[in-house]
């Protein structure tokens, strides 16, 4: 998340860049945005997600589709089985 989307959105939280700044925070990053933190929570397939982020524009879509090309798509399957959590 960049400062002008903490702008433009009017989030509550400090105007600065919130972007991963090594390999490792990017792929934690990238690996959060499989699951919904909602109740009860859910994973969230490649195509779910990037249905969800692209009310903040193509670009958001782009950039998400990078990451799965860099760190591939996860096997969301196996992890909704062991936490019992819906994969959609």
């Amino acid at each position: 998340m960049t400062r002008d989307d903490v702008r433009d959105q009017g989030l509550p939280i400090p105007v600065a860049d919130y972007l991963a700044e090594s390999p490792e925070e990017e792929l934690v990053m990238y690996a959060d945005k499989f699951h919904s933190k909602s109740v009860p929570p859910v994973f969230l397939t490649v195509d779910t997600y990037a249905a969800k982020v692209s009310r903040f524009g193509p670009d958001k879509v782009a950039r998400f589709g990078e990451l799965v090309d860099r760190h591939g798509v996860p096997d969301l399957a196996a992890l909704s089985r062991s936490y019992g959590h819906a994969l959609v």
